[in-house]
């Protein structure tokens, strides 16, 4: 399932195409998500393009939305299914899951192109993607410390400020990295702790409640000496 077709619809179009990627992707999250749960996202998800809708957003932001969004769930499918997992260990995801997710990715990818603020969410769904196959960390880290790095210059053009990751990008980040890249990929623990609190700090000010608190579990495992990988 792919979001590519609606990069070329008119807005109106983009909406119906949406209700039924929502339902679509409802019965896809079945086989892992209670049905309660898979509708309610994918309501949340018409709920936020119906009010991008009614505030007459451009389409390239609503495009954005979307394809975001359904990135962000596969991306909660994928540690749901490791938290449940013995140990909370198995990193790679199935074919399948690989496959829904690189189609989503590619249209963030088309988007881009086009519409440069897409990169700053694409750094890290590409990073993502990584981790979800297995991939070799190294890259994924290069990918990462793109978003943790990347800050706007005296002087800089329009175009290069838009690339750049905002707040909840390098918070974002921070957490990725430190929930799955090996430990030689980053600073000593004390620094770790202090990379996450600052990252905390964000979600809170962008109030992001739910993110904060995987960041502060986060925080309390590195602590008490567990695998962050489960929290």
């Amino acid at each position: 399932m792919s979001l590519s077709l609606s990069l070329s619809l008119s807005l109106s179009l983009s909406l119906s195409l949406c209700l039924c990627l929502c339902f679509s992707l409802s019965l896809s999250l079945y086989v892992s998500l209670s049905l309660s749960l898979s509708l309610s996202l994918c309501l949340c998800l018409c709920l936020c393009l119906c009010l991008c809708l009614s505030l007459s957003v451009s389409p390239q932001v609503v495009q954005l939305l979307l394809c975001d969004l359904l990135l962000v769930m596969r991306t909660n499918v994928w540690r749901l299914q490791q938290s449940s997992s013995p140990g909370g260990l198995s990193l790679q995801a199935s074919p399948a899951e690989l496959h829904g997710f690189q189609q989503d990715l590619s249209s963030l990818r088309k988007l881009a192109q086009s519409f440069r603020p897409a990169m700053r969410r694409l750094f890290l769904h590409e990073a993502t993607a990584r981790l979800m196959a297995g991939a070799s960390p190294t890259r994924t880290h290069q990918l990462l410390d793109r978003s943790l790095r990347r800050r706007a210059t005296p002087g800089a053009k329009t175009e290069e400020c838009e690339m750049r990751p905002g707040q909840r990008e390098q918070a974002e980040a921070v957490m990725l990295a430190c929930r799955y890249l090996p430990p030689s990929f980053l600073s000593a623990p004390g620094q770790r702790v202090g990379m996450l609190a600052d990252a905390a700090r964000t979600l809170e000010k962008l109030g992001d409640k739910r993110t904060l608190h995987d960041c502060q579990q986060m925080i309390i495992k590195l602590g008490s000496g567990t695998t962050v990988t489960s929290a």
